[in-house]
Parts: structure tokens; sequence; C-alpha cells
């Protein structure tokens, strides 16, 4: 296989040839940016070749529901790829504590299949959350954290990612038992300090989740969980669909946080992929309107805009495309542990990668040498 475009690895690199054999990264040789692309090769001069995306915060898409152990995993890693997704982290919202064994196993079992994103484990997003900034997770299902209580859900699944608030009782002790057990704690749902999130980076936390949403606000006399995530050295979560967080202040942060610290994720819901209308979320009834979701009193939930989408409004409303594409390749490789393996491109690399049209987004999608997506959505 030959891919002709302009090569963001996720540093610039000009204008290139990539050859892909099997599964892997075999050459990547400079051409003239006139040069056409040989026949038989994808993309061309005016292509964009990126790492393949990583989203670490996935509710459900294309009407699948991660929190329902009746989802169709393989379904939604097919459709992922649409959108340059080639791995993914599923991602459980706060659920009765009845409903995790069945959901958890489900996610054991499941296969991403080989024509799709690939399914890299579990974010469990609650239920040990603040009750003073539940967001859209339901308050009545929230808990006090309990080691046992997670040392039992690991045993099911592999779980990477772990939100949590770090102001609740025994906080710092699970976080630590956490961290232990090689899961990324990320801080969120949370009406923390700057001194108790400070406490938990100090135990290991390395990451927030979606910023700004479901946080104590910023504070210039009394400093908050949010104060202390612009100005630590932890991954900082965004969502970027213009709604969440306004496109100016999300460049404020971009300006605040190093390169390597922006995480981009979706936080898709299953209407992603969805006509507007209805779907749920663990069981609770909400409203798509083709960007966001919300529940029926108005509670601002997940989003619904796809990522090469949220990528390409980035770039265009001005960041650096690098800093753009490093916010969805090697930055949340990282905080997975896993930037050895993917988030960038290089000979001898598995073979992720998207292809992105003029308009910055993704035309194909490979995965592992394979074409997972072609098309025009």
């Amino acid at each position: 296989m030959l891919i002709r475009g302009r090569l963001f690895a996720p540093a610039p690199r000009g204008n290139v040839l990539i050859e892909v054999s099997g599964d892997r990264v075999t050459a990547i040789e400079p051409v003239a940016s006139d040069a056409p692309a040989p026949a038989g090769a994808l993309g061309g001069p005016d292509s964009v070749i990126t790492p393949g995306f990583i989203d670490v915060q996935v509710n459900g898409a294309f009407g699948q529901d991660f929190s329902d152990p009746s989802a169709d995993v393989a379904l939604v890693s097919r459709g992922l790829a649409a959108f340059g997704v080639t791995a993914y982290v599923a991602t459980v919202i706060t659920s009765p504590l009845e409903r995790y064994p069945a959901v958890l196993d489900h996610l054991a079992a499941a296969s991403s299949g080989p024509d799709g994103a690939r399914l890299l484990g579990v974010h469990l997003e609650g239920p040990f959350l603040s009750p003073r900034q539940p967001g859209t997770h339901t308050p009545t299902w929230l808990r006090e954290p309990s080691i046992e209580l997670v040392n039992g859900w690991l045993d099911r699944a592999p779980v990477r990612i772990m939100t949590l608030a770090p102001e609740l009782p025994g906080a710092l002790e699970l976080v630590r038992a956490l961290v232990a057990r090689d899961v990324v704690v990320s801080l969120g749902h949370t009406d923390a300090s700057w001194d108790q999130a400070a406490a938990a980076a100090s135990a290991g936390a390395r990451m927030g989740t979606h910023l700004f949403n479901g946080m104590r606000h910023f504070d210039h006399h009394h400093p908050s969980v949010v104060n202390f995530l612009l100005s630590s050295d932890l991954a900082v979560g965004v969502i970027a669909d213009g709604v969440h967080v306004d496109r100016r202040v999300l460049d404020l942060v971009s300006r605040m946080a190093s390169p390597d610290r922006l995480v981009v994720v979706t936080d898709a819901l299953a209407g992603l992929g969805m006509p507007e209308g209805d779907f749920r979320l663990a069981g609770v009834e909400l409203v798509s309107d083709g960007v966001v979701g919300r529940r029926r009193d108005g509670t601002l939930s997940g989003s619904l805009l796809p990522l090469d989408h949220a990528i390409s409004d980035l770039i265009t409303a001005g960041m650096d495309p690098e800093q753009a594409f490093r916010a969805v390749t090697v930055n949340p490789a990282r905080v997975l542990g896993l930037d050895g393996s993917m988030g960038s491109v290089a000979v001898g690399r598995t073979a992720d990668l998207v292809i992105l049209d003029p308009g910055w987004r993704s035309s194909v999608t490979i995965v592992g040498g394979q074409v997972a997506y072609a098309g025009i959505r």
C-alpha cells in the first residue's frame, strides 16, 4: 500500500510517500509538493496524513450505549473509523451497582473486529463523583470510594481510566490503589479545591476529565480544581464541540497548557452518527440537537460532534495543526502509556493512519495496515 500526502507525524514532515506492508509502515520518503501520486496510491498532493486518532472518552455511538450490557461494540468500532478514530476507550458512566458486572463482562468479551477502530479498554466515569457536580450523572447512583468494589471491577475488565472526585472520603487511598494496578486516574465531576486536587496528583492522578464541565469553577480568590489543572503538568481532557467549552476559552487553554498536555475527546453519546431526537445514556432519556445531548430538564450531557469535525473546526478557528493533531494522537497515547506503539507515524510502527481531505476531515482511515473506512460521508 502506498499513501501520498503532507505528513503530520504529528510534527510536520512535509510532502511524503508512505509505504505500508502488512500492518507496518515500512518507508517514508520525501517527494516534491507537486509530484502526483503513483498509480493505485491512496491520498494525493492535497491530502494530509496523520496518525490514527485516539479517543479516550466514548460513551457510545450509532444508537449503542456502552453502559448497556447489550451494546453492539463492533458496530461502534466500524462506525468510528469513518471519523478518523483508530482506537478508543469505552466509557461507562455512573450506573446502579448491580449493573456493573454485566456491563464490564460484556465489554471484556467484546471484540472491536478487524474492520474498525480498536477497543483499548474501559473508562469508568463514576460512580465516585461529587453530588455537588453530578452533571448528567444520576445523583442517587453516586457512591463514596470503595477499593473493594473497584478491585472486583478491575478483575472483570481491562479498565484503563477511572474518573473520580478527589475530595470524597477515601478517594486518595483509592487513587493510590488504582495507580498500583496501572489505571489512569482522572479528576472529574468534582468540587475539589486546588489543595485537594494537588493531593490527588501527588497520589498519582494524571489527568482531568472534560475540563470546566462538572467542576467547581475557576476562582481567583479560592483556587479550584480547574485552577490547579490549568497550572499543573497533568493532561487535560477537553470536549471541543464549541458548546461544552467556548472556542475562545479553548484557545486560551491551548495557550496555557503545554503542547503535550491537551487531549481532545468527544465524550460521544449513543446519538453520535444518528438523526436528531431521543436516545438513552445509562437508562436515562436524552435528546440530541445534532451537536450535544441533554437531559429532558436541559442538563448538558456529552457531545455528538465527530472527532474529525472537532479537529477540523479547531484548525479552521486558528489552532496550529500540529497541536490539534497531537491532542488526538500522541497525547492520549501517552496518557494510556501506549506512546511506544501508537500515536505517531514512523518506519516500523503499526500503520494506524488517517488521510484527511483539504477541509481537514477524514477521507480514509487505516487500522493495522487495512483500510477500515474510505468514502464520503
